[in-house]
């Protein structure tokens, strides 16, 4: 049976946990300003409590956890024959491709200037745990074995978009972009790389990721910001 615990400390009384358990674990007493679990029992381990919890501040254990994994970059092919249709990707012209950049780069900063104002402080936290969540959505990584081999992965998967070299050292990682794919996001901001909110944020959504696809916990620092970002990924103790 899974257990679910609130860090008391750490709760808002938001109700988001309240809101989105699709089995009614938590509730909010009005003579209480936090959340609590009530019917542990009930849960299923979905974890829509634990990524949507604004504090990081519940955490669930004992359950299953079970890893998506479909293939549909592998089966575009097949796809293509079974739709008899051309890919849209195919179709979109350079004003397209332009207008598509320009959008996500509002939605980026819109959503990073929303985070600080929800969180705060610790809206960092955000990044790590989105390239948790990311990382399952990549089952082709856990394929891989030990550290090399899973940056090469990412190099193919981040293609283009975050393109980057690496090196190691031991268990620690350099990546060197040429540029970051957001560099020009944030410059067009008025923002400076490296210490813009979407460039932390960033950082640890990428410290989350390799976490994830290599078993440990990975913090990283910056060291380079610009033209060529230099980031350091190294394992924690």
């Amino acid at each position: 049976m899974a257990t679910v615990k609130i860090e008391e400390r750490g709760c808002r009384g938001c109700t988001l946990c309240v809101d989105l358990c699709p089995v009614e674990v938590f509730e909010v007493k009005e003579s209480e300003p936090v959340a609590s679990v009530v019917h542990e029992d009930r849960c299923i381990g979905c974890l829509s409590c634990h990524y949507a919890c604004p504090s990081q501040c519940i955490e669930v254990g004992d359950f299953l956890e079970l890893r998506p994994f479909h293939r549909i970059e592998g089966h575009e092919a097949l796809i293509r024959r079974f739709l008899q249709a051309q890919p849209l990707a195919d179709t979109l012209s350079e004003a397209d491709l332009e207008e598509a950049a320009s959008d996500v780069a509002a939605r980026l900063l819109a959503l990073s200037e929303t985070v600080v104002e929800t969180i705060g402080k610790g809206y960092r936290a955000v990044g790590r745990r989105a390239g948790a969540v990311a990382a399952e959505h990549m089952p082709e990584m856990y394929e891989e074995a030990g550290l090399e081999s899973v940056l090469a992965a990412m190099q193919k998967r981040f293609a283009h978009a975050f393109t980057f070299d690496f090196a190691l050292d031991g268990a620690r990682a350099t990546l060197t972009f040429q540029p970051c794919g957001l560099c020009s996001v944030v410059e067009g901001a008025g923002e400076k790389v490296g210490e813009a909110v979407l460039c932390h944020l960033f950082h640890d959504y990428w410290a989350g990721l390799l976490s994830a696809f290599v078993g440990g916990r990975y913090t990283c620092v910056v060291p380079v910001a610009g033209s060529v970002c230099k980031m350091e990924l190294t394992p924690s103790n």
